[in-house]
């Protein structure tokens, strides 16, 4: 499970993002201090049950009595008004959206080839770039206000300017031209701008044109995922139907003819500096292609994908599989493969060994309670009623927990007020 959530563990407050990422590449954002994770203790409590905060007061200090005995001498007895509780905390679990980089094909193939994206032999086919465009537009209607979502295509908008309908592949440098900086920065709830700065479902091969310099895209964006707060986690969603080409290191036509062996180490490279990415294949074969002078970079695109999968820190199902990336065939294989990745990514889940004070005591896991706006969360004795059920339940014991269904909407969303207590077992 990938856990992108971090937790603020202090005196109860209302649930607040910690900070906001810039969604103008500018990087300025909340001093990440503000990110860092702690406990609050609850005081002790007194004889008439008001809690401190932890301030002595003349009412918990330890005083002093004289009896006398038989014998007439005094006896200084210890009492105290208020015993010690037995380590009762409050906490405050913060949702924390990620920063999402959608890096998406916008080459030539993605028009000219078209598929049965809803495998009924009666609908006509559509283009891959019509379905794309689809899926994106429901995964941020269904996930925009959980991240910080932001778009880079490749090629740009300005790739292959004398290109027309009959020379669509533009065989030169220009096939290869990508902004240098994102159409879209990170921001949050950011869909309409993100489906706004694409071209339509119905973009023919004048508007999607060109190579396939998925680098290129892929430097722009880590750039820009770069300069924005390392305290939200940071993912590029890399979606392509074919391997990259547009190294022009490489002399013409070589970059255009040959694979771009950059691209796995550029997705290393990011990885090892923070930022993880997901790959999604559409409609992927596992064969030789691009022989020959044909625009395409020769290569098996199943191999090569799977080399940016593991290079990019989270291959699908772990990397046990033989397909590493997310490969698609239809529809609705490409919205489930979005979906599950941004669902993991935006998750209700808090490690509690990742605060200061660390988990629960053993003795205190049963009595761990959480609320929302005050009132109780029921908790899932069965982590499996969790895809079914509203309330929480633990993924590891006393260590890692989960909202479940309305509550993990509701904590993702901010709009209502999270707490949690570890509760102390009955005295005696």
């Amino acid at each position: 499970m990938n856990r992108s959530l971090l937790m603020c563990l202090t005196l109860p407050i209302a649930v607040a993002l910690t900070a906001c990422p810039s969604d103008d590449g500018s990087g300025s954002g909340a001093d990440e201090n503000d990110s860092d994770t702690g406990i609050g203790s609850l005081g002790t409590e007194s004889s008439s049950g008001d809690t401190t905060a932890g301030d002595t007061t003349a009412d918990d200090t330890t005083t002093l009595d004289e009896d006398t005995t038989a014998d007439g001498t005094a006896e200084e007895e210890s009492s105290t008004t208020s015993d010690p509780n037995c380590g009762e905390v409050s906490i405050v679990p913060t949702y924390v959206p990620p920063q999402v980089m959608l890096v998406v094909d916008a080459s030539g193939s993605m028009v000219n080839n078209s598929w049965d994206h809803d495998l009924d032999p009666n609908t006509p086919q559509v283009t891959r770039w019509n379905t794309l465009h689809g899926v994106v537009s429901t995964v941020m209607d269904n996930f925009g206000p959980a991240m910080y979502a932001g778009i880079q295509r490749f090629p740009s908008e300005e790739a292959c300017p004398d290109a027309t309908p009959m020379s669509s592949n533009c065989y030169n440098s220009g096939s290869c031209i990508v902004g240098t900086q994102p159409e879209v920065g990170v921001s949050l709830d950011n869909g309409a701008s993100v489906i706004a700065a694409i071209p339509g479902p119905t973009a023919g091969n004048t508007e999607i044109v060109g190579g396939t310099p998925a680098t290129k895209g892929m430097n722009s964006a880590v750039s820009h995922l770069e300069q924005q707060p390392e305290a939200f986690p940071r993912y590029v969603l890399l979606i392509t139907d074919g391997a990259a080409n547009c190294d022009q290191a490489l002399s013409f036509p070589d970059y255009i003819e040959q694979y771009d062996e950059t691209l796995p180490t550029t997705v290393q490279a990011a990885f090892d500096g923070g930022i993880t990415t997901f790959v999604v294949g559409i409609d992927i074969e596992d064969m030789l292609q691009g022989v020959g002078t044909d625009g395409s970079p020769e290569a098996n695109p199943f191999e090569r994908l799977n080399d940016v999968a593991i290079a990019g820190g989270a291959p699908k199902n772990e990397g046990m599989d033989l397909e590493k990336f997310y490969n698609t065939t239809n529809q609705q294989e490409l919205l489930d493969a979005i979906q599950a990745i941004l669902g993991e990514v935006t998750d209700c889940t808090i490690d509690l060994t990742m605060t200061d004070e660390g988990p629960p005591d053993e003795s205190q896991i049963p009595y761990v309670t959480f609320t929302a706006n005050e009132e109780l969360v029921p908790f899932l004795e069965d982590p499996a009623d969790c895809d079914t059920m509203d309330g929480w339940t633990w993924i590891e014991e006393g260590l890692i927990m989960t909202f479940c269904g309305q509550y993990c909407e509701d904590f993702k969303n901010g709009m209502v007020s999270f707490d949690g207590e570890y509760g102390c077992p009955p005295a005696g």
